[in-house]
């Protein structure tokens, strides 16, 4: 392969999945505090959005640096789950093809034109 060549998560070494998915729960929990994750429900996730979500909610105690250590411990798999159905691709270093504040942005104007 490439240094170009796109992969899904679950196609990357298991270290470079994990960094991918810290990288993407630190996201994906800024969006849960905002109450801002309708844009993902338009994928087939609905099932690990709930599952990481019910978690969410049990850890609201705790800081948000434990709440997201808790979560990606706990949801570990869901989160996999999860970004392998969001349309995004990662390269051989297991850094995506856009970040997903990039990502977010264009699946937004895409609803805002659509």
């Amino acid at each position: 392969m490439t240094n170009d060549a796109q992969l899904s998560i679950t196609e990357l070494p298991e270290t470079l999945q994990q960094n991918a998915v810290k990288t993407f729960a630190t996201f994906y929990q800024q969006l849960f505090d905002a109450n801002n994750l309708e844009l993902m429900s338009n994928f087939d996730v609905v099932t690990y959005m709930t599952d990481i979500n019910d978690h969410m909610v049990l850890s609201r105690f705790m800081t948000k640096a434990q709440r997201l250590a808790d979560s990606i411990n706990f949801s570990y798999q869901d989160y996999v789950n999860l970004i392998a159905r969001l349309d995004q691709a990662y390269f051989e270093t297991g850094n995506p093809a856009q970040p997903w504040a990039t990502w977010y942005a264009n699946h937004f104007s895409q609803l805002a034109t659509a």
